[in-house]
Protein backbone atom coordinates (compact mmCIF):
# COMPACT_ATOMS: atom_id res chain seq x y z
CA UNK A 1 0.00 0.00 0.00
CA UNK A 2 1.23 3.46 -0.73
CA UNK A 3 2.74 5.40 2.13
CA UNK A 4 1.41 8.46 0.35
CA UNK A 5 -2.04 7.93 1.86
CA UNK A 6 -2.77 9.78 5.09
CA UNK A 7 -4.01 7.95 8.15
CA UNK A 8 -7.38 9.60 7.67
CA UNK A 9 -7.63 8.40 4.05
CA UNK A 10 -6.75 4.86 5.09
CA UNK A 11 -9.35 4.96 7.87
CA UNK A 12 -12.01 6.16 5.42
CA UNK A 13 -11.08 3.41 2.92
CA UNK A 14 -11.28 0.85 5.73
CA UNK A 15 -14.70 2.15 6.70
CA UNK A 16 -15.96 2.13 3.10
CA UNK A 17 -14.49 -1.18 1.94
CA UNK A 18 -13.88 -3.19 5.10
CA UNK A 19 -10.70 -4.50 3.49
CA UNK A 20 -8.21 -5.81 6.03
CA UNK A 21 -5.23 -4.41 4.12
CA UNK A 22 -6.22 -0.91 5.26
CA UNK A 23 -6.46 -1.98 8.87
CA UNK A 24 -3.11 -3.77 8.59
CA UNK A 25 -1.56 -0.55 7.26
CA UNK A 26 -2.83 1.43 10.26
CA UNK A 27 -1.61 -1.23 12.69
CA UNK A 28 1.82 -1.25 11.01
CA UNK A 29 2.05 2.53 11.32
CA UNK A 30 1.06 2.69 14.98
CA UNK A 31 1.64 -0.63 16.76
CA UNK A 32 5.09 0.29 18.13
CA UNK A 33 4.00 3.77 19.21
CA UNK A 34 0.91 2.48 20.97
CA UNK A 35 2.85 -0.35 22.61
CA UNK A 36 5.46 2.14 23.89
CA UNK A 37 2.67 4.37 25.17
CA UNK A 38 1.08 1.49 27.10
CA UNK A 39 4.34 0.09 28.47
CA UNK A 40 5.05 3.46 30.10
CA UNK A 41 1.88 3.06 32.14
CA UNK A 42 2.19 -0.58 33.10
CA UNK A 43 4.92 -2.53 34.81
CA UNK A 44 4.28 -5.63 32.73
CA UNK A 45 5.25 -6.02 29.08
CA UNK A 46 2.69 -8.83 28.85
CA UNK A 47 -0.09 -6.50 30.00
CA UNK A 48 1.14 -3.90 27.53
CA UNK A 49 1.06 -6.39 24.67
CA UNK A 50 -2.47 -7.49 25.62
CA UNK A 51 -3.72 -3.92 25.94
CA UNK A 52 -2.12 -2.90 22.65
CA UNK A 53 -3.96 -5.76 20.97
CA UNK A 54 -7.20 -4.73 22.72
CA UNK A 55 -6.74 -1.16 21.49
CA UNK A 56 -6.44 -2.23 17.88
CA UNK A 57 -9.42 -4.57 18.19
CA UNK A 58 -11.43 -1.58 19.44
CA UNK A 59 -10.16 0.52 16.54
CA UNK A 60 -11.24 -2.16 14.08
CA UNK A 61 -14.74 -2.43 15.49
CA UNK A 62 -15.19 1.29 16.15
CA UNK A 63 -13.77 2.63 12.89
CA UNK A 64 -17.27 3.80 11.99
CA UNK A 65 -17.08 6.19 14.96
CA UNK A 66 -14.01 7.94 13.55
CA UNK A 67 -14.88 11.39 12.22
CA UNK A 68 -12.03 13.20 10.54
CA UNK A 69 -13.93 16.48 10.97
CA UNK A 70 -13.47 16.15 14.74
CA UNK A 71 -9.74 15.45 14.66
CA UNK A 72 -6.98 13.34 13.22
CA UNK A 73 -6.88 9.57 13.25
CA UNK A 74 -3.81 9.76 15.50
CA UNK A 75 -5.62 11.70 18.23
CA UNK A 76 -8.65 9.40 17.96
CA UNK A 77 -6.37 6.36 18.32
CA UNK A 78 -4.54 7.80 21.34
CA UNK A 79 -7.89 8.63 22.97
CA UNK A 80 -8.90 4.97 22.61
CA UNK A 81 -5.50 3.92 23.97
CA UNK A 82 -5.75 6.23 26.97
CA UNK A 83 -9.26 5.07 27.84
CA UNK A 84 -8.32 1.40 27.45
CA UNK A 85 -5.28 1.84 29.70
CA UNK A 86 -7.32 3.68 32.35
CA UNK A 87 -9.94 0.93 32.30
CA UNK A 88 -7.25 -1.74 32.65
CA UNK A 89 -5.65 0.13 35.55
CA UNK A 90 -9.00 0.34 37.32
CA UNK A 91 -9.80 -3.29 36.57
CA UNK A 92 -6.49 -4.64 37.81
CA UNK A 93 -5.95 -1.92 40.39
CA UNK A 94 -2.46 -1.44 39.02
CA UNK A 95 -0.72 1.30 40.94
CA UNK A 96 2.88 1.01 39.81
CA UNK A 97 3.64 2.91 36.67
CA UNK A 98 6.81 2.18 34.77
CA UNK A 99 8.43 5.02 32.84
CA UNK A 100 11.12 3.91 30.47
CA UNK A 101 13.57 6.24 28.71
CA UNK A 102 12.76 9.45 30.56
CA UNK A 103 15.59 11.83 30.00
CA UNK A 104 16.00 14.98 32.02
CA UNK A 105 16.59 17.29 29.12
CA UNK A 106 13.06 16.54 27.97
CA UNK A 107 11.65 17.90 31.22
CA UNK A 108 14.16 20.56 32.17
CA UNK A 109 17.65 21.05 30.87
CA UNK A 110 18.86 22.26 34.31
CA UNK A 111 18.14 18.99 36.12
CA UNK A 112 20.70 16.23 35.71
CA UNK A 113 18.94 12.93 36.33
CA UNK A 114 20.83 9.71 36.49
CA UNK A 115 18.32 7.62 38.39
CA UNK A 116 15.05 6.76 36.63
CA UNK A 117 13.56 5.51 39.90
CA UNK A 118 13.71 9.02 41.32
CA UNK A 119 12.05 10.39 38.18
CA UNK A 120 9.41 7.66 38.31
CA UNK A 121 8.71 8.44 41.94
CA UNK A 122 8.29 12.14 41.12
CA UNK A 123 6.01 11.40 38.17
CA UNK A 124 3.94 9.01 40.28
CA UNK A 125 3.06 11.96 42.52
CA UNK A 126 1.37 13.74 39.63
CA UNK A 127 -2.38 13.51 39.14
CA UNK A 128 -3.51 10.98 36.53
CA UNK A 129 -4.26 13.63 33.90
CA UNK A 130 -0.91 15.36 34.50
CA UNK A 131 0.89 12.03 34.02
CA UNK A 132 -0.96 11.51 30.78
CA UNK A 133 -0.11 14.98 29.52
CA UNK A 134 3.57 14.59 30.44
CA UNK A 135 3.68 11.23 28.64
CA UNK A 136 1.93 12.51 25.54
CA UNK A 137 3.99 15.69 25.30
CA UNK A 138 7.48 14.65 26.34
CA UNK A 139 7.55 10.95 25.55
CA UNK A 140 5.19 10.63 22.58
CA UNK A 141 6.09 14.07 21.19
CA UNK A 142 2.51 15.16 20.52
CA UNK A 143 1.64 18.81 19.99
CA UNK A 144 -0.54 20.81 22.38
CA UNK A 145 -3.40 20.71 19.87
CA UNK A 146 -3.24 16.92 19.59
CA UNK A 147 -3.19 16.48 23.36
CA UNK A 148 -6.15 18.84 23.67
CA UNK A 149 -8.09 16.71 21.17
CA UNK A 150 -7.21 13.47 22.94
CA UNK A 151 -8.19 14.76 26.38
CA UNK A 152 -11.07 16.85 25.10
CA UNK A 153 -9.83 20.01 26.82
CA UNK A 154 -8.78 23.44 25.50
CA UNK A 155 -5.24 23.82 24.16
CA UNK A 156 -4.42 26.53 26.73
CA UNK A 157 -5.44 24.14 29.50
CA UNK A 158 -2.92 21.63 28.16
CA UNK A 159 -0.17 24.28 28.29
CA UNK A 160 -1.14 25.22 31.84
CA UNK A 161 -1.22 21.60 33.01
CA UNK A 162 2.20 20.92 31.47
CA UNK A 163 3.63 24.00 33.19
CA UNK A 164 2.13 22.97 36.55
CA UNK A 165 3.30 19.38 36.19
CA UNK A 166 6.82 20.58 35.37
CA UNK A 167 6.78 22.80 38.47
CA UNK A 168 5.77 19.83 40.61
CA UNK A 169 8.47 17.66 39.04
CA UNK A 170 11.13 20.35 39.48
CA UNK A 171 10.13 20.75 43.11
CA UNK A 172 10.21 17.00 43.73
CA UNK A 173 13.48 16.47 41.89
CA UNK A 174 15.20 19.44 43.52
CA UNK A 175 15.28 17.37 46.72
CA UNK A 176 17.69 15.00 45.01
CA UNK A 177 19.66 17.24 42.68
Amino acid sequence: MSNQLTDEEIAVYLLKTGEDKYFTELVDRYKDKIFNFTVRYLSSREDSEDITEDIFVKVYFKIDKFDQNKGSFKTWLYRIARNTIYNKLKEKKITKISYVDIYTNELDENINIENDEIVQSAINKLKKEQKTIILLYYIEGLKYREIAEILNIPENTVKTKIRRAKEILKNELSKYF
